[in-house]
């Protein structure tokens, strides 16, 4: 039995890091600054209705729960989902990156 990694055909070698692909590089911040505006607008409508409708953020939804406690929860889970569909667009970026420079 042989601890040596099986050798990876020449088709499949690993690709040089991002750093090396400047244009991957681009398309994976374009897409972050757009999930960033996403996220941006959400806290801002949250930030507007705190300073400007604080009447309105204090009126009690579920379970005797106010609107700005659920918002702000609401917020929190927007923050982690945004970063799940990061994960996602960046690895679909790679795949399309990845198959062009192999050329398939």
């Amino acid at each position: 039995m042989s601890l040596d990694p099986e050798p990876i055909p020449p088709d499949l070698s690993p690709l040089p890091a991002g750093d090396d692909h400047p244009d991957l590089a681009a398309a994976n911040a374009r897409a972050g600054m757009w999930l960033f505006g996403v996220y941006l607008m959400l806290y801002a409508g949250f930030m507007g209705l705190s300073a400007f409708a604080p009447g309105f953020m204090a009126r009690e939804m579920l379970g005797g729960v106010n609107l700005a406690i659920l918002y702000g929860m609401a917020l929190i889970a927007a923050a982690v989902i945004l970063a799940f569909v990061y994960m996602g667009l960046c690895r679909r970026i790679a795949d399309r990156h990845t198959s062009e420079i192999r050329g398939r």
